[in-house]
This record gives structure tokens, C-alpha cells and sequence, in this order.
């Protein structure tokens, strides 16, 4: 039988069990996993090769007495199949099959005022809580793909901008949501309340049933319909707050969906081990979102390592419940972390409409706050989420100021990871190489080309840092800078320069 897997999301809700629950079959032992008996018959997920005629394809397993259900051919060109172990073992060897994989059981895993603690967090550079939470946009223009249990579409929190969405699912129910997960995560994505882009569009893709449970190639399916239809040049994110073993399958198809243009975001996991095992948390065009705490510490369940890009808030998160139309819930999880970020990714694809998948996801980890993350596991990028204002700004540069001497006027720059340079003006609107301003160790989110501060004759610049602290850098008038300055006692954080 095929081994469980879950969705990444509420621990403490209703998937305690989850927690035990084995690991799926890894991608790469496919082929070798199959023993070469009859056996009975097992549900399989294909991919053809690139380029393959789905339904010609399909015909041939047919032909060869191997049963195919539902065909893919946007997100990836697959199938699923039913056959037995000497039938699957025969197929991972033919070259027309790319993969195949045990189609496993998919299952859950779990300016504002007075906002929920998450949002309030991801909109400063560091604690305590301001009690605020001001997104730079709204999100308005950009549909929000939620690949989950469904949402419940009459919830006052999404003020009616819930489209027609998809379901995989056939009870009947169509993309509602008998569960409350999906409902959950899409208030934090886009929640008039609780939600980070609250003008962005919901656009429910249900993959899993009332329990919480699919299989992977419901997931895919889900994939494969937001490929065929999405509109080509419509700002889109796709949350995927669920997860599995490695399956390469899956992996395809989130890709697939990434090349038509779909920033996705996918959580972690929660069970505490190395994200690059789980599926789709390794795929690394996607953004996977590790889970923090109230006091900026990694949670205790969340999953971590190389393959994660940032975290987010993940415990105790409150946002819209699915019992009624104003119901609320509470609920722990990667699950909870992940749609905080699809969120932010809207954010910026409300802002810059054409970026593509990798822009945003640049975008989005440049900005995070580095090093605040207590207790991080060992290879995991320590960054926070941040959606503050300040961090998104276009980077200030000043033309007027001559920094080298030589009467010609210089600019003045910051670049994604918060290093200072200047450019030596030429005077025929080109610039020299490049110079770096000061040792580079602080992350800089604010420069001023502030004058002569120092009484010397020569201009100096100053710059604030992710902590709030302003500091002076003298110049020495060749285009260098002398040992920087702190400016007052440092108590104070500063949000703006000039």
C-alpha cells in the first residue's frame, strides 16, 4: 500500500496523527522500488517525455492493458495510471516514460490596527510588535491560487473577491470547503482582516476532501488546471500549503506552473527534518517557508535546511475559519508561514505587474530580515519575512554630489543586498568602476548624500542600517570613504533619513 503523506498546516487542529504518520516513496527509488512480480494493481503517477503527445500516449499504456485515468498536459505531460508492480517496473525502463511514481495519499499536516500578530511582525525590521501593519500595496490585480481543501466563498473577510475556482474532489462540493484549512490560508494571503494582500483575488483550487485528504495526483491536477488557465500576463501567486515525500511527478508540475509565469510558494513542512526530502518544499524555483514563533524563534515542528528561502510567522496564527461566514480560527504550521509570503509575492506583483517568478522570489528574500531567526537549524538561510515599506523601496540614489574631487558629479547607490557603492562620473553621462562604500558587513536600506558633515570641505554620505541605526561615512574626496560614524546613541530605530 502506499504510504501517507499530508499537507503541511494546523498541528494542533485536527491532524495530531499526522505527525507519525511514514514518510512516501522517494522520486529516485522509482523504478528499483517495483519488484517484478504481479501482485495486485497500484495506483502510478507518469510523466512522458518532453514534447510527448499525451493522448496518443495514453492509447499506447491502453493498448498494453495498462487502466489510465486523468491526463496532464499543461503544468506536465503525465497521467495516471493503474498496474500492477511488473507492469510499473516495465515502464520506468521504456524511454518514452520520464518518471513514475506511487500515487500516494496526500493529507493535512497543518494600516491596520490590533492586526494578528503575523502581519504585525512581517511589516518591521525587529521586535517588539508596533500593533500595526501597513503592506506597501493592496494586491489588487493579482489572483491568488489556493491549492488546498477549498475556500469558503461567502466569508465575510474576503468582501465577495473569491472567483470561480476547481476542484479535483467529486462529493458534490465543488471548490468549497468542508475542512477549514484552505479557508484558512487564504484569509492570511488575502483576508480584508487577516490577510497580507487585502485586495488580491482568491482563486480556490481544491485538491483535497473534507478530511483533508488526496492524493498527489489530485495535486497535480490541480497544477495542470491552473497552467491551462491562467491567462498569460496575469500577475499570479499559487500557494501550496501541503506536501509529501520526494515525487518528481509533483515536482514537474510545479514547475510547470512556475514557467507559466505563477510565483509559488510552498511550505516547508512539519515534521522537523530536512526540507530537501519533501516534495514540492525542495523544488527550488519555488519559495519554500519555514515557520517562526511570536518571539522570532524557529518553531519546533518546522522543517529547515538548504532548501527552505525564508521564514515566516507560523504559530498561533488566526485568520478566517470555515463554520460560518465570520468564523475565525487559530492554527500552528508551515502551512500558516507559506501563504504570509504568498501573500507578500502579491504584494510585489501589485506593484511590478510584469515580474516574473524568480524576480519575485529576489525580491522577497532580499528584503527579508537577516539573522533575527533564534534557534535556526544549521543551513538554513536565517531570513524573516519583511514587507515594510522602507525595505521595497527603489533603491535612493543621489547625482549631485561630487565624492571624488574631480569636479565631475558622482552617484550614490544601494544595492538588493544593502551594500553602498559610487560611481565615478565621467562627465559624459558614463560612469567609472564601481567603488564599495565601507566594509559592507551592515545590510544599509536607506542612504543620504547628506553634504559636508564634517566640517572637511568634502562630502560625506550617511545611511541607515536593518537595525534602525544611522551612521555618517566620511569622505576623503577620491571617491572613498573613511571609518563609518554612529549617529546619536543608536537607542533610538530610525525609519527615514534625509
Amino acid at each position: 500500500m502506499p504510504s501517507s503523506k499530508r499537507l503541511l498546516g494546523a498541528l494542533g487542529a485536527f491532524m495530531v496523527a499526522a505527525a507519525v504518520l511514514p514518510a512516501a516513496l522517494p522520486a529516485a527509488a522509482a523504478t528499483s522500488a517495483v519488484a517484478p512480480d504481479q501482485g495486485g494493481t497500484e495506483r502510478y503517477l507518469v510523466s512522458f517525455s518532453p514534447g510527448a503527445d499525451v493522448a496518443n500516449e495514453a492509447q499506447g499504456l491502453r493498448s498494453q492493458g495498462v487502466a489510465v485515468g486523468k491526463t496532464f498536459s499543461a503544468a506536465v505531460r503525465g497521467a495516471v495510471i493503474t498496474a500492477t508492480k511488473a507492469q510499473a517496473a516495465a515502464l520506468a525502463r521504456s524511454p518514452r516514460i520520464a518518471a513514475i511514481e506511487v500515487d500516494a495519499p496526500v493529507s493535512l499536516d497543518e494600516t491596520q490596527q490590533s492586526p494578528p500578530w503575523g502581519l504585525d511582525r512581517i511589516d518591521q525590521q525587529s521586535l517588539p510588535l508596533s500593533g500595526t501593519f501597513t503592506p506597501p500595496s493592496s494586491g489588487a490585480g493579482v489572483n491568488a491560487y489556493v491549492i488546498d481543501t477549498g475556500v469558503l466563498a461567502a466569508h465575510t473577510d474576503f468582501s465577495g473577491r473569491v472567483a470561480a475556482g476547481w476542484t479535483a474532489v467529486a462529493d458534490g462540493l465543488g471548490s468549497g470547503d468542508c475542512n477549514g484549512h484552505g479557508t484558512h490560508v487564504a484569509g492570511t494571503i488575502a483576508g480584508r482582516t487577516f490577510g497580507v494582500a487585502k485586495a488580491a483575488t482568491i482563486v480556490p483550487v481544491r485538491v483535497l476532501d473534507c478530511e483533508g485528504s488526496g492524493y498527489d495526483s489530485d495535486v497535480v491536477a490541480g497544477l495542470d488546471w491552473i497552467a491551462a488557465h491562467h491567462a498569460a500576463g496575469t500577475p499570479a501567486v499559487a500557494n501550496l500549503s501541503l506536501g509529501s515525500g520526494a515525487n518528481s511527478v509533483v515536482d514537474a508540475a510545479v514547475r510547470g506552473v512556475i514557467s507559466d509565469g505563477v510565483t509559488t510558494v510552498v511550505a516547508a513542512g512539519n515534521t522537523g527534518v530536512d526540507a530537501c526530502t519533501r516534495s514540492p518544499a525542495r523544488v527550488p524555483e519555488a519559495l519554500t517557508v519555514a515557520a517562526s514563533d511570536s518571539s522570532d524563534r524557529q518553531a519546533w515542528f518546522s522543517n529547515h535546511g538548504s532548501c527552505v528561502d525564508l521564514y515566516a510567522p507560523g504559530v498561533g496564527i488566526l485568520s478566517a475559519g470555515h463554520t460560518s461566514t465570520t468564523a475565525t480560527a487559530t492554527l500552528n504550521g508551515t502551512s500558516m508561514a507559506a501563504p504570509h509570503v504568498a501573500g507578500a509575492a502579491a504584494v510585489v506583483l501589485s506593484q511590478n505587474p510584469g515580474h516574473a517568478p524568480a524576480g519575485v522570489s529576489a525580491e522577497l528574500t532580499s528584503a527579508a530580515v537577516p539573522g533575527v531567526i533564534t534557534g535556526a537549524s544549521p543551513g538554513t538561510p536565517n531570513r524573516l519575512l519583511n514587507t515594510g515599506r522602507e525595505a521595497w523601496l527603489p533603491a535612493p540614489v543621489a547625482a549631485a554630489r561630487d565624492f571624488t574631487g574631480d569636479g565631475l558629479p558622482d552617484l550614490l547607490a544601494r544595492d538588493s543586498n544593502g551594500t553602498l557603492w559610487t560611481y565615478p562620473g565621467t562627465g559624459n553621462g558614463l560612469f567609472g568602476w564601481r567603488i564599495k562604500v565601507g566594509d559592507g558587513w551592515n545590510v544599509m536600506t536607506a542612504i543620504s548624500a547628506a553634504g559636508d558633515l564634517t566640517g572637511d570641505g568634502k562630502p560625506d554620505l550617511t545611511a541607515r542600517d536593518t537595525n534602525g541605526t544611522l551612521w555618517t561615512y566620511p569622505g576623503t574626496g577620491n571617491g572613498l570613504f573613511g571609518w563609518r560614524i554612529k549617529v546619536g546613541d543608536g537607542w533610538n530605530v530610525m525609519t527615514a533619513i534625509s
